[in-house]
């Protein structure tokens, strides 16, 4: 919803970076049979940091009100690969630590292919319910007042969460 709310995130880039987010998920989930051996869940982890730095980031610009970058962003095209590898990176943030859940589920082809049109079916569901929930009048008041605020609090929330769960 955060990301519908950014004026610098248009809809179209949301929704491409989810499915592009979820579907290196499935990949890395599929080959992650293989690569669960390899890698600790703690190194997964430390894809925490990605929405942190990002929240970060747009805490700073916020306190330092540069207009600049503000109108600079207005102007991106809508197809910008920033914005759409940003929304890619926190999917797979936040996912990160399900691949170690999702491994064993993909022990043959047939179940890939299932899980993965599920996946596909409900990142589109979520991003239609997200979208039209934005656009909802009542909530999107509240989000155009506080949403500036919210959205960098809510990544490092996000982000600190993936960190200490992964080290468990």
């Amino acid at each position: 919803m955060l990301f519908f709310s950014a004026s610098n995130f248009h809809r179209g880039q949301v929704v491409v970076g989810q499915y592009l987010g979820i579907g290196l998920l499935v990949i890395i989930g599929s080959l992650g049979s293989l690569l669960a051996l390899v890698i600790p869940q703690y190194i997964i982890g430390l894809l925490g940091l990605v929405p942190i730095s990002i929240g970060i980031i747009r805490l700073v610009q916020l306190r330092k009100h540069d207009n600049s970058v503000s109108k600079q962003s207005n102007q991106v095209s809508k197809w910008s690969h920033l914005p759409i590898l940003t929304v890619a990176t926190v999917t797979i943030s936040n996912g990160g630590d399900n691949i170690g859940i999702y491994t064993p589920k993909y022990s043959s082809a047939g179940e890939v292919f299932f899980i993965s049109i599920i996946f596909m079916i409900m990142t589109g569901f979520w991003c239609l319910a997200a979208y039209y929930l934005v656009r909802h009048p009542m909530v999107a008041s509240r989000i155009r007042k506080t949403g500036h605020i919210v959205f960098p609090c809510v990544l490092i929330g996000l982000g600190i969460f993936i960190l200490v769960t992964s080290f468990r």
